[in-house]
Formats: C-alpha cells, structure tokens, sequence
C-alpha cells in the first residue's frame, strides 16, 4: 500500500512539474505565432499601418489605461497612432525592423513565458537598437512598448504584477 501512495505521490510530482516547465517555455506552436506576429509588424510597418501595431497592444492594457485617463479606448488609440505617426515620420525608409530571428524567450520569477525581441530604429542621425517585450496575455503574444519605463509603470505592473521583476536592458544609440 506504502508503494501505491509514493508511486501516486511521484506520479503527481511528475505531473505537476511537467504542468509548471509547459508554463514557462512557450511551446512551438506559440513560437509560431510570435514569429508570425514579428513578420507581420514588419509589413505593417513598411506600409506604415500603425493602426495595425496599435492594435496589437493588450487590449486589457486600453481598457485601464482609459479608464485612468478619463477618456474612451478608441481615443486612447487615436491619440497612441498619432505618437506613432510621429515618430515613424521620423524613420529612414525601412527604419523600424523587428529581429524575429534572434528573439529571446525568458520567465519571469514566478515561471511566466515572455519574448525580448531585438529591435532596430533608423532615423537619417541614428541607429537605435534596443528589445521590444512581447508577453502572452489570453493565449495571445501582445508587443508592448516602451522599455523598462513601462514596466516599471504602476497601471502595467497592476495588471501584469507577474513582470515586476523583468528587466529590459537599456537602449543602445548611435549617431551616424
């Protein structure tokens, strides 16, 4: 009987632990998508479809965001293309450059999957190279802008406490 309840008791760790390291590597299929989501963003942003790269931030991160600013997600929205359109204004022709071939998949401390994705910016003065994070929220690999300022943005880390500890390494800048 001894024997039963420790095969049970090591089949249950077996199971448990093969549950947490499916959680914490994103599998191939999730690869997939994000590879086809760095594709996509890159079209988009050779069309300049900013709508299209707005529209892959979480919708959870609008949602709040509005609702602290007062205002509606479709302003929020607008007014974050704007931004974009902005600064793509700024880019040389195929100046912003998502690296799908060199992404690199990470965990948080409590074992959540996430995405460094190395990122290239070209303005006529200069070459910016820094990570863009992509995080899965609901099954969904979502870009998520800004830096380490955003993660360490206290409406972000409300809603996504699972990043406290992610750091995002710094920005590289050179002028041509």
């Amino acid at each position: 009987m001894k024997f039963v309840s420790l095969l049970f008791l090591g089949f249950a760790l077996f199971l448990s632990g093969a549950g947490m390291s499916g959680a914490a590597e994103p599998n191939s299929i999730q690869k997939a998508e994000l590879d086809g989501l760095v594709a996509e963003i890159n079209n988009a942003a050779q069309r300049k479809d900013l709508n299209f790269i707005a529209n892959n931030m979480p919708e959870r991160l609008f949602k709040e965001m509005a609702l602290r600013l007062k205002t509606d997600e479709q302003t929020l929205k607008q007014n974050f293309v704007k931004q974009l359109d902005s600064q793509f204004s700024n880019l040389s022709a195929g100046g912003y450059r998502l690296d799908g071939e060199k992404i690199e998949y990470r965990q948080t401390a409590t074992g959540i999957p996430y995405a460094l994705i190395p990122t290239h910016i070209e303005t006529k003065d200069t070459i910016a190279e820094y990570p863009t994070l992509a995080i899965l929220d609901n099954t969904k690999w979502h870009l998520i802008y800004g830096g380490q300022k955003t993660v360490q943005n206290p409406v972000f880390l409300e809603i996504y406490p699972d990043y406290q500890d992610v750091n995002i390494p710094q920005e590289k800048i050179t002028r041509k």
